[in-house]
């Protein structure tokens, strides 16, 4: 496992490098739940992809009445996760059973309507309240805001608190509800967010931005040798870091993110790359670049997804959402198609694929970044 981070001037090139505790992560996922605009189940979620259904407009998930909307999602995503893993109410009241949270904004929506954010714990207690709600007892509680980074920078620090012993087992949930006007204005004014009716086309040389979703994204994460159930698939290897070049883009050269892909690939052979792929003018061709980079001479042309095509932008849930994505890739043996790539930008040692691919998954990249540099890669590899 690595830590690493650019200076803040990374035109200067200059990466200092940490390395922490093992090279090896011995965390595995039993337990997967996920809840998006086109599902309130993995499944149903997983078979709109293969349909090539997609969102047209910013979208929130449909047919969910609540007060708060994040905790209502957050709760549904962590309960399919819990009864995924044959968790236990018993299992949930240990002190070596822990929770954490990745959300970019918390029930921010609770406050927007004039409510105090008591009611909802405010942004810091999200795990707390949460918590509370699922019946876990005195376990650690965590609540991660990395923006876009957020549920993938949750799983990290859950992987490294079974690494460390902090605990045994650690429910992650990624959840945003974040579809609000006002939000939606702002990251328009940012020029990132995709004009009306054109869609988000990740890698696509007519790429004009996002649109923004709700989602909310759990995963079960156990130590390897005393899991209660067979895994799902098991974190390899790792990397967080900071790209301090600017408030809103990240450095042109992605030099903090070749670092970490070549931190996690090891010079090892990927299957698949779910890249943070927003369908922003800046993003693609950075990111693109970086895995052309990092990816092995010899290697045979692994995959890039993105589900942001289909499923929108759930910001500090995206993450996480790519990670239970891929979870399935590796069960299933397929990839989804890049369904609004029309016209891919070109890369040297990728495949972007137009159509569901067959392919037998074994190695896995999760990429996710944020605004203010928060960035993640996580490997993942078949059980």
């Amino acid at each position: 496992m690595e830590f690493n981070g650019c200076a803040m001037n990374p035109s200067a090139m200059t990466q200092r490098v940490k390395s922490q505790i093992d090279t090896q992560s011995h965390a595995v996922i039993t337990g997967v739940g996920l809840v998006t605009p086109l599902g309130h189940t993995a499944d149903e979620t997983w078979n709109s992809l293969l349909l090539g259904r997609t969102i047209d407009t910013h979208a929130r998930v449909p047919d969910l009445e609540a007060e708060d909307r994040t905790f209502a999602l957050a709760g549904i995503a962590a309960r399919a996760a819990l009864n995924h893993a044959g968790w236990t109410e018993a299992l949930l009241s240990r002190p070596d059973t822990a929770l954490i949270v990745g959300t970019s904004k918390g029930p921010v929506e609770i406050w927007l309507r004039g409510k105090s954010p008591q009611l909802a714990g405010g942004l810091a207690q999200t795990a707390a309240v949460l918590g509370e709600a699922l019946g876990f007892g005195c376990g650690p509680r965590l609540t991660y805001s990395a923006a876009c980074a957020s549920g993938l920078h949750a799983l990290i620090r859950a992987a490294i608190m079974l690494q460390c012993g902090e605990a045994e087992r650690v429910l992650v949930v990624g959840v945003e509800a974040s579809a609000h006007p006002l939000f939606i204005s702002s990251f328009q004014r940012l020029g990132v967010i995709a004009p009306q009716g054109f869609g988000c086309r990740p890698f696509d040389r007519s790429r004009r931005g996002f649109l923004m979703s709700e989602a909310a994204a759990a995963v079960c994460l156990e130590k390897r040798d005393t899991a209660l159930t067979f895994p799902i698939a098991r974190i390899d290897r790792f990397a967080i870091g900071g790209d301090g070049a600017h408030l809103t883009a990240g450095d042109p050269t992605g030099a903090t993110l070749r670092q970490l892909l070549k931190s996690v690939i090891d010079c090892q052979s990927v299957d698949l790359i779910h890249a943070h792929g927003t369908g922003t003018l800046v993003n693609d061709p950075m990111e693109l670049a970086a895995l052309d980079w990092a990816i092995p001479g010899n290697e045979n042309h692994p995959i890039v997804f993105s589900h942001k095509g289909a499923l929108g932008h759930s910001l500090g849930a995206s993450g996480l959402v790519s990670v239970v994505l891929n979870c399935m890739m590796h069960q299933l043996g397929m990839v989804p198609p890049n369904i609004h790539t029309h016209s891919p930008l070109p890369v040297e040692r990728l495949r972007i694929n137009r159509e569901t691919v067959r392919i037998a998954v074994q190695r896995s990249l999760v990429i996710a970044s944020g605004f203010g540099g928060p960035t993640a890669v996580v490997g993942l590899v078949s059980p």
